[in-house]
């Protein structure tokens, strides 16, 4: 937890050592229950003890983070399966979903919403009985912790398209319990209230924000979120901002700028946690500490190597355009997010850019140039798509007039023009081709905005590929047009000229396969 004040430096060397001892029991200290080897009453005494508590109600998302990058991309256009794939990838990659496939495991969600309960339920314990961990900092304290709960939810939401609703933050389930399901669209109000007493406007409260841990989502940008999937554009651009500008009054406003630009732009994926600037929300992994990251023996063309990306995404790095003019994405592309074996073979290469230590690379859960798309994206859909274009190229840098908004973003590159690629423009009439009639239609209205909807949701493709983001990017976009093809034919495109095409294209047009199999 970090004050613009006054935590001493003997408790953070403290802290620092509780946490990484926490830690380092691995799996084994989570799957304990609460209270087996210390008591809520024992515990609550300090401040010490609080962020310890802080710390610990988020580690379950180690288990949770490798599975869901492996949903994300294969059942996604952007992995598919090699010949040394277990059954269970093959089975998600073909689209066949099983409530005893181990990738599919819920049960680590719930043990953070349950962690976060038992921290809620104890953490103003803390306040009076140690004077450094006052009523403001525990304010703050739990609404990180309520914004945790909630991108928790938003995850389970997003995968099985409804979640077990634990109401009065019970830190236990009696045996009696009944559960109360709820659907996406039931929680989405639910969660957005629970968050919107707890967050910091810099315009109204001039207090110093503080910033809970750099393992929790930001609480603004996972408003702004729930706002995007709820379709409420205007305050999604609102809250996503404000998680962009976040800590304004210090360095850490999350930055799209010459900080990872060029060569620089892989670092923000070794050693994460110290990417402050540009990562949001990082879990960390130590294979030294037991923490071991699966995602390399996994996505390497070594051990295991299970995925690989599909040829259409390796196409779309290589056909990016440079501000030159030469062809290729060569920042985020080959080399980087995706490399070839000596015979050719394309493998996943962003969790091994840590040459020393793959295993310990740890996993972004958010970062700035994910909220800049989704921002760009909520722009245009509230009728701001000048602005949205401007995130998505060269940046407000690159504008002689900023928009009034903007105008603490004076080193924002874009998210083309970090990677030195070409801006994206807009024509005012594309061809669309009918069987063999071609039509010239005219781009306004709503058939602009979809066209600059899909250039963002392509950048994004690109910017964040395998990041567990896709997936979720193509189920948005499809509901929101109610048109389940958009889905439908990205992921079919990947099975073209196999006999599973048509199997898979079917499957997806009905919305109800979008959604994982509820235990």
């Amino acid at each position: 937890m970090e004050k613009r004040s006054n935590i001493k430096i003997y408790q953070l060397v403290v802290l620092i050592g509780l946490v990484f001892t926490m830690a380092s029991c691995g799996d084994k200290f989570f799957d304990e229950q609460a209270g087996s080897r210390i008591t809520p009453d024992q515990h609550y005494k300090s401040e010490i003890d609080a962020m310890v508590a802080v710390e610990g109600a988020v580690m379950p998302l180690q288990n949770v983070l490798p599975k869901l990058i492996m949903l994300d991309g294969l059942r996604s256009d952007q992995m598919n399966v090699t010949p040394s794939a277990d059954v269970f990838l093959q089975d998600i990659n073909n689209q066949v979903l099983s409530v005893d496939n181990p990738y599919l495991d819920a049960s680590d969600y719930y043990k953070v919403i349950v962690n976060v309960n038992e921290v809620l339920l104890n953490i103003d314990k803390v306040t009076a009985i140690d004077r450094n961990f006052d009523a403001y900092i525990a304010h703050y304290v739990k609404g990180g912790l309520i914004a945790l709960r909630s991108w928790t939810y938003l995850n389970l939401l997003k995968l099985y398209g409804k979640a077990a609703w634990i109401d009065g933050n019970l830190a236990s389930l009696p045996a009696n319990l009944t559960q109360n399901i709820m659907t996406k669209e039931a929680l989405i109000d639910t969660l957005i209230n629970q968050n919107l007493p707890y967050l910091f406007d810099p315009d109204v409260d001039k207090h110093i924000e503080v910033m809970v841990s750099n393992h929790y989502p930001n609480a603004k940008a996972v408003v702004g979120e729930l706002y995007l999937e709820k379709g409420d554009f205007v305050n999604a651009v609102k809250y996503i901002k404000m998680g962009i500008e976040s800590y304004a009054n210090s360095p850490n406003m999350y930055k799209v700028d010459k900080a990872y630009t060029k060569d620089s732009w892989k670092n923000i994926f070794i050693s994460a946690e110290s990417g402050t600037s540009e990562n949001v929300a990082v879990m960390p992994y130590n294979m030294n500490q037991g923490q071991f990251n699966p995602l390399p023996k996994w996505m390497m063309p070594y051990d295991m190597f299970m995925v690989k990306p599909t040829q259409m995404l390796v196409d779309s790095f290589k056909t990016q355009m440079s501000v030159t003019k030469l062809p290729g994405d060569i920042y985020r592309g080959m080399k980087v997010s995706i490399d070839t074996t000596s015979a050719g073979v394309p493998f996943i290469n962003k969790y091994a850019l840590d040459k020393a230590e793959p295993f310990s690379t740890d996993i972004i859960m958010s970062r700035a140039a994910d909220l800049h798309l989704e921002l760009a994206e909520a722009l245009n859909r509230s009728g701001d798509s000048k602005t949205a274009l401007i995130i998505l190229n060269a940046g407000f840098s690159a504008e002689k007039v900023k928009p009034a908004a903007y105008y603490k973003w004076n080193n924002n590159l874009g998210i083309r023009g970090r990677a030195i690629l070409a801006p994206k423009l807009v024509p005012d009439s594309i061809k669309v081709i009918n069987g063999t009639d071609t039509t010239k239609v005219v781009l306004a209205g709503d058939d602009r905005i979809n066209y600059i909807e899909d250039l963002i949701i392509e950048e994004r493709s690109l910017e964040l590929a395998f990041e567990g983001k896709r997936w979720f990017d193509l189920v948005r976009i499809a509901t929101r047009r109610n048109d389940p093809s958009y889905l439908a034919n990205k992921v079919a495109a990947k099975f073209a000229g196999t006999s599973n095409y048509d199997a898979i294209r079917t499957k997806l047009m009905d919305p109800a396969n979008w959604y994982l199999p509820f235990k």
